[in-house]
């Protein structure tokens, strides 16, 4: 008894004498959790169940489609430099700098092609979560069904658990990319009201800190080559000639929660 007693603290002195980190990265392993991810089964052959899966199968490739296919864009402040990769000064001796509306590769792009492409993608996700309630509907008619398929209702009946787990995850995700266009789309605006095609504010005195409500006052600051900003702002200026039309007052409506 003494023996087991003498190894029983033993084992726990060895316990306790283990590195926290390697607790800490335990308990990290056990919260992570691999994002979830729809796999399309065989078809049952029963009526009401392929329906179901085809309806979460079409519903998960286009809100797979929808979040690769979308564009973010950011107003950003741009220091224009010279061959030698210097900052170019105004006549002050200030850094010559413009604004522009940037995506994810810091590319200038059209204010308004930005825009249009904003309302597109708030509309198409309000249209893919209206879908999703469809899906709600046919999950109670797959449920019936499964009696019918016999020992294949054990396969099918954990596609049924994971209609609304697909429906939550995709809802969630697609109000996310939705909110973060609505704040944008904000500043793009306000930029494309404030800041003439070059960039430049159309009113030296303007607050940047509280432009039409928005704040680009703080935005990131990025440079580029003079040659590399004149063509840029030029392919610009043709996206937004070509750009649907955009009013404002739909727009805005289109943004609400």
């Amino acid at each position: 008894m003494r023996q087991f007693f003498r190894w029983s603290l033993l084992a726990m002195a060895m316990v306790l004498s283990l590195p926290q980190s390697s607790w800490a990265d335990k308990k990290e392993k056990k919260k992570e959790k691999k994002p979830y991810e729809w796999v399309m089964p065989n078809l049952s052959g029963n009526e009401e169940m392929d329906k179901y899966l085809l309806a979460c199968d079409t519903m998960f490739n286009q809100v797979k489609s929808y979040k690769e296919s979308i564009t973010f864009y950011e107003v950003k402040k741009i220091q224009i430099t010279d061959e030698d990769g210097a900052v170019v000064t105004d006549e002050n001796g200030n850094p010559k700098e413009v604004y522009a509306v940037v995506d994810e590769n810091n590319t200038i792009r059209g204010a308004g092609e930005a825009l249009a492409q904003y309302l597109q993608m708030t509309m198409a996700g309000a249209n893919l979560i209206l879908d999703m309630t469809n899906i709600g509907l046919l999950t109670t008619s797959a449920s019936l069904a499964l009696p019918k398929l016999g020992l294949g209702a054990i396969t099918y009946g954990k596609y049924i658990k994971a209609g609304p787990k697909l429906i939550g995850i995709a809802s969630s995700e697609i109000k996310g990319i939705v909110k973060d266009c609505r704040a944008q789309a904000r500043n793009i605006k306000a930029y494309k009201k404030n800041f003439s095609e070059k960039g430049e504010l159309l009113d030296p005195q303007a607050d940047l800190s509280n432009l039409d409500g928005t704040n680009l006052a703080d935005v990131p600051t990025v440079q580029k080559p003079q040659a590399e900003y004149e063509k840029e702002i030029l392919s610009a200026a043709e996206e937004d000639k070509n750009a649907s039309a955009v009013d404002d007052d739909a727009f805005d409506g289109a943004m609400e929660d």
